[in-house]
């Protein structure tokens, strides 16, 4: 097959990280044609000298997208599929923006449009509720016109697609650690200064989105700090001015700004736990990775976080500061929960796939809807 895989509009965080290692395992399938069209998420992280000849990529870079040079960009993505004549088009993430008579088979990830009864909608002004419920049937309108086949990352996820957009065409491919998870030591300069031994790190990788409620953070160190708390401290990996606006300079909170993939095995190395207090996912890479860098999670008393990390994971409400200090507390006080938590890890690792078993169920999904060739 000729296989075009379209990562031209993906910018950030799991959306890249999942599309770059789709395109890494594909080496493993060197009997396709890979076309990767590069976006400037996938391009900052994206070594061309680990793809030689032999393994059947080009490449075809667009650069930076902006609004401005939408259609531009569009243009030459015709042109580009023109001379390919591609079997089918893959993106890991969409919507795409981009229409055409191949085959296009993209992936679902915007939680936030399926989980409306996410607390993340509490106390929302009506012209933002207006407003968002404008931006979700855009989406979903191009979802539906740019895509034959949809591919989500669990099962509540595919049942909630299928009844939005009104098709069974919908695929379960569970997200996973990227292969950098499962390799040997890579070394990279520490990103964190020393500290003291009783000190306790929380990670959280993550971009900056609404949804993913990072301003949670200073207020459950407040709480900790009333708990008389000050060996606590959380490590975000946002942009310096996404920082600065939502998060601001406080005791106890480190901003290192965005890492690349391949460096975050290296960062979780330097942490203790993972704290993530998002609102509504369809997936978040930050699960698994917690359980395969062997760190205890912390998380909220959310159905799409239960369907993930069962029972490998301390939960509390909901934008509840109060409660996420006392799970946080409870948890570094207690060595045992913590040796529990990760051994539950390990054993919830196998509910998902491997990021081979990921590329190779993609391919599946790409053999059947792929237009037949002439002759």
């Amino acid at each position: 097959m000729k296989i075009v895989i379209n990562t031209a509009h993906q910018r950030f965080g799991g959306a890249v990280q999942v599309a770059l290692s789709f395109i890494h395992e594909c080496r493993a399938f060197p009997e396709h044609e890979y076309f990767v069209w590069v976006g400037p998420g996938v391009k900052n992280s994206l070594k061309l000298e680990e793809f030689p000849d032999n393994f059947n990529f080009q490449f075809f870079d667009f650069g930076p997208i902006t609004f401005r040079k939408t259609f531009r960009i569009h243009r030459m993505l015709k042109q580009a599929e023109n001379a390919i004549n591609p079997d089918v088009i893959i993106a890991t993430s969409g919507p795409t923006y981009f229409r055409t008579s191949i085959p296009q088979i993209i992936g679902y990830n915007l939680g936030l449009y399926l989980y409306t009864d996410s607390p993340f909608f509490q106390n929302r002004s009506l012209k933002d509720r207006i407003r968002f419920f404008i931006k979700r049937k855009l989406h979903f309108h191009f979802f539906k016109h740019e895509a034959n086949a949809y591919v989500v990352q669990t099962d509540d996820v595919k049942k909630r697609v299928r009844q939005a957009l009104k098709t069974d065409q919908v695929y379960t491919v569970t997200n996973t650690p990227s292969a950098w998870y499962r390799m040997e030591i890579l070394s990279f300069p520490d990103k964190l200064p020393p500290k003291r031994s009783d000190v306790f790190r929380w990670l959280t990788v993550s971009s900056y989105y609404g949804h993913k409620n990072l301003e949670l953070i200073p207020k459950v160190q407040d709480e900790l700090e009333i708990l008389g708390i000050d060996n606590v401290e959380f490590i975000l990996t946002l942009e310096e001015g996404d920082f600065h606006q939502h998060i601001g300079q406080q005791r106890g909170i480190i901003n290192v700004g965005p890492v690349p993939p391949v460096e975050c095995p290296s960062l979780y190395r330097e942490c203790d736990g993972m704290f993530l207090p998002t609102l509504a996912e369809c997936f978040s890479a930050s699960y698994p990775e917690a359980m395969i860098m062997e760190k205890p999670i912390v998380t909220t008393d959310l159905g799409f976080a239960h369907s993930i990390c069962g029972r490998a994971a301390l939960y509390y409400s909901p934008q509840n500061a109060a409660e996420a200090a006392k799970a946080i507390l409870k948890l570094i006080q207690n060595e045992g929960l913590q040796k529990e938590l990760i051994e539950k890890g390990k054993d919830q690792l196998r509910i998902f796939d491997t990021p081979k078993e990921r590329a190779r169920k993609y391919l599946k999904i790409c053999e059947k809807y792929a237009k037949p060739r002439e002759g």
